[in-house]
């Protein structure tokens, strides 16, 4: 009974034993993976550190040459080429602006009536049923879309 009793215990030590080595290999994979993984992020770090103090260096670079030549130009010559132009708009230029505003507000209304409701785009067709008195959530249901995407829609139309 005694040597059986051995037989088993031996046995049980060299299982441990066996778990044993197979969670310290375990362990090692663990911690050379980690240790991968930090120089990977400490490698993106640094990459993304050059990459920020190289624009930094671009946008400092920039402004410096952006007020240099706004020293150049002196204020009183800023001022009279705006009030040039102010003057240069009549009102026969306003009057033609709007009429060409128009004529394309009106040939975009043609373009979307030859479509199929199905075609438009959801701007227009929010605004084709809202002028039409649906609600934006009939609005919604009808076009499969949000109740607040549809509202937010309508709110940027007005």
């Amino acid at each position: 009974m005694l040597i059986i009793f051995t037989i088993v215990n031996f046995a049980l030590i060299l299982l441990a034993i066996f778990f044993i080595i197979l969670l310290f290999l375990k362990l090692s994979r663990v911690q050379q993976l980690e240790q991968e993984y930090r120089t990977l992020i400490q490698e993106a770090e640094d990459t993304i550190t050059s990459y920020v103090l190289e624009l930094k260096e671009e946008n400092n670079s920039f402004l410096q040459k952006l007020s240099n030549s706004n020293h150049d130009i002196s204020h009183s010559d800023k001022q009279e080429s705006f009030d040039a132009r102010e003057d240069a708009l009549t009102e026969a230029d306003l009057k033609e602006l709007l009429m060409q505003e128009n004529v394309r507000e009106e040939h975009k209304e043609t373009l979307i009536a030859e479509k199929p409701f199905e075609e438009w785009n959801l701007n227009d067709q929010v605004k084709h049923l809202s002028e039409n008195g649906l609600t934006s959530s009939e609005i919604a249901k009808k076009l499969n879309k949000g109740k607040t995407e549809i509202e937010l829609l309508l709110k940027f139309r007005q």
